[in-house]
This record gives C-alpha cells, structure tokens and sequence, in this order.
C-alpha cells in the first residue's frame, strides 16, 4: 500500500511542523541513491524514526527492537510500516540467531536499492551524549559488500534543545557518505568493521551536542546557563560544541539531570496564548492524563506527546468546529474558526519564544 504510507509520511510532516517551533533539515551532501544505511544517534523513542525517515526523500526500512513484533497484528501493521525486528541479548541468547537471518533480509533490501535506517547505540537515551555503537549496521554493509553490493552509510545526526517539550526546536543533520569498500587481504574482517564504526562514530558525534558521561550532570547544568540561543540550528549547534568544550568538569558523578526548556509565564498575558489555550484545553487535559498514568518510561515522553497530539489535536478541531456551527448556523464563521485553531498554536509558539 505505497499510496497509504505516503499519504502517512506526508501526515506525519504536517505535524512534524506544528510539533515543533522549529525543524530544521541540514545536508552536508546530497543523500546518494541506491543501497544506503542511515546511521542515527538515539535519544527520543520512536519521534527519531519519525523525524529521520521524514526529513528525507528516501523511504527508509526501520530496523526496531523484536519484542514489539510479538503479536501476530503488530507484525503484519509494522512490515506495512516498513520496520524490521531486530533480537538483542535481552531478547533471549537463542533469538541472536535470528539476526543472522534479518541481514540476510536487509542484504535482499539493499540489492533492490532500498535504503534502511538503524539506531547504532542499541537503545534511546535522553542524555546530550553519544554511546558506543553496536556493530549490526557494519555488519549488514559487510554482508552486502561480499554480494558485490555497493553500499553507503550516511551517519544522521538528531539534536534536539528539549526531548520532551512540544514547541521546542530540532536540527537533523545528514553526513557526508561513508563508502563501504571490499576487504583487502591485509585487512580481516573485524578490522574493516572497527574502522566502519569509528568513521561513522566520529562523524555523528561531529552533528550532535557530545558531552561526557563521566561528569555529565555538572557539564550539562553549567552548559544550560550559559547557553546562548541563535536562529539558525546549524549555527546554534557549533556554538553549543564550542560552549561545552571550554567548560571545566568537577568532581561530580550524578547522571540524572533531564533536559528541559524554560517556561515563560508571561505568556498567560499574551491574548494569543490565551486563546490557543482555552481551545486546546480539552486535547492537552486528555493527553496528560495519558502521559500520567500510563507511561512509565519517561524517555517516551516527547514521542507519545506527538503521536498521540497528531491523532487528537485535528479530531478535537472537527467536533469543535462542528460545535461552533451548530450555534452559529453559518459556514463561514465555522471555517474562520477552525482556521483560527492551528493558527493559534503556532502564533503562541512563536510570540512564547520571543
């Protein structure tokens, strides 16, 4: 159902834009054509599929964890999604055995031409930090090279000022091309794979905020005061680099710090906020109550408030606007006010951000 999932992905933009205060898509080169695996760091659940997948043109294969293809329902719903499982070690020491089959898998994907997209650090973390990468993506382009598949990877780097923050700003940046050669016979196989990692590591740490895990809670609260907000993401990132590496960690060991914006609560006298609050009121009370008693894992925070405002945002918009005609009886006064609904959110957004 290829017209479907367009018309998903096209969605998905749509809401992308009203999501966030800002979206912005940077190319160190043009993404190649033909066999490529994107390489992405991982910070925000499923938000970061979403955002990599359309930020491109490409329609990417999503490699996830196995233990959501459980149901026989959701296997047949995420192979439409174009997702593949992938088995960890938690999943079970048997089920590793079935990675060898889902390369073989993404090997028939990339022959076709298809491109597909893995999260190398294994699992989402909300800390501004790059982890190790796990070697799946080397191995899958090892794997397409010996069947003389010519394979690219293309490191995309996601950094976002706020993960769980509706309105605030997200720059995904995509690398310039790793070509995977053929092994030289001086180089085993291990070797090749190591440098493939460390190339593609080096390079998304070059697109993201990269602080060390060692005194991560000092660095990150002193990197937060004296940050300094530009306009242009790109921008704002190679200062957000520089500010951090001039800063002096101390001797503390706390991980815990979250990474949250600041709230202005001036906003409640802006006319606009108040009127995009008071018809938002409903769709936001619900989907507190959602992200309340029913989300555990708080990394998820910022993908189910878009998921869940996506679907709905636009249905609470329908039965107000229907609200608003069956008492007024005309047409043109339901069509202005329903214009003035998203129109609202993202006049809020803009004169909050000020």
């Amino acid at each position: 159902m290829p017209g479907l999932y367009s018309f998903l992905k096209s969605y998905c933009r749509i809401a992308l834009w009203f999501y966030f205060r800002k979206w912005q898509v940077h190319r160190h080169e043009q993404t190649p054509s033909g066999p490529v695996v994107f390489v992405a760091n991982h910070q925000n659940a499923f938000l970061d599929a979403v955002l990599v997948g359309c930020s491109t043109s490409r329609h990417p294969w999503f490699l996830a964890r196995a233990n959501v293809f459980q149901k026989p329902w959701a296997r047949v719903v995420l192979t439409w999604l174009k997702m593949r499982p992938v088995f960890r070690f938690r999943d079970g020491f048997s089920t590793l055995r079935k990675n060898d089959e889902m390369i073989e898998g993404c090997v028939d994907l990339l022959r076709q031409g298809e491109s597909i997209l893995i999260f190398a650090e294994g699992n989402h973390d909300h800390r501004w930090h790059l982890r190790p990468l796990q070697k799946g993506f080397a191995r899958i382009a090892q794997a397409a090279v010996k069947k003389n598949i010519v394979v690219k990877i293309v490191p995309v780097g996601l950094q976002y000022d706020s993960l769980n923050q509706a309105g605030s700003r997200v720059l995904v940046s995509f690398g310039k091309a790793i070509s995977v050669a053929v092994t030289r016979p001086t180089q085993n196989e291990k070797e090749q794979i190591d440098l493939l990692i460390a190339q593609t590591s080096a390079s998304l740490q070059s697109m993201m905020l990269h602080i060390e895990a060692t005194h991560y809670a000092h660095d990150a609260h002193l990197f937060l005061q004296n940050r300094k907000l530009k306009t242009d993401l790109v921008e704002q990132l190679q200062a957000d680099q520089q500010l951090i590496s001039t800063l002096t960690s101390a001797n503390q060991t706390d991980n815990s710090i979250w990474i949250t914006s600041t709230h202005n609560n001036l906003r409640w006298l802006n006319p606009i906020f108040l009127y995009y609050a008071v018809n938002h009121a409903l769709p936001r009370a619900i989907l507190r109550w959602i992200l309340k008693n029913k989300v555990t894992d708080e990394q998820f925070i910022g993908s189910l408030k878009f998921a869940i405002g996506m679907l709905l945002v636009p249905l609470f918009y329908l039965l107000q606007t229907g609200v608003i005609y069956s008492l007024s009886h005309s047409p043109a006064i339901a069509l202005i006010y329903l214009i003035s609904l998203p129109a609202s959110l993202l006049l809020a957004r803009s004169t909050a951000a000020r």
